[in-house]
């Protein structure tokens, strides 16, 4: 299993939140660094499931290479260095939530 550091992990809260308009904890107590920090995709699934619920998305298939690329990443570590994707899977969600907010 993979683990994003505890800094990492606060960042993914915090854009979660921003999307959501919540407080720490919020969406159940999944909008929460402890989470993020062994689960760090299941910021990138709420950020979409939040997209499609609305019905915001611009395609069905939008951001299925997203998520397959760092599914894939932080699925198989050792093969995929994910320790050095980790910033560019927060940078390119955090580009995904400025467009909806």
């Amino acid at each position: 299993m993979f683990i994003v550091t505890h800094n990492d992990a606060i960042e993914l809260e915090h854009q979660v939140r921003r999307l959501y308009g919540c407080d720490r904890a919020g969406v159940s107590g999944l909008a929460d660094a402890d989470h993020f920090e062994s689960r760090p995709m299941d910021a990138a699934i709420m950020v979409v499931s939040y997209i499609y619920a609305k019905g915001l998305q611009y395609s069905e298939t939008e951001y299925d290479e997203f998520l397959s690329k760092y599914d894939t990443i932080f699925r198989y570590p050792d093969e995929n260095d994910a320790e050095n994707e980790v910033e560019n899977y927060i940078n390119e969600l955090s580009e995904i939530i400025e467009k909806y907010i």
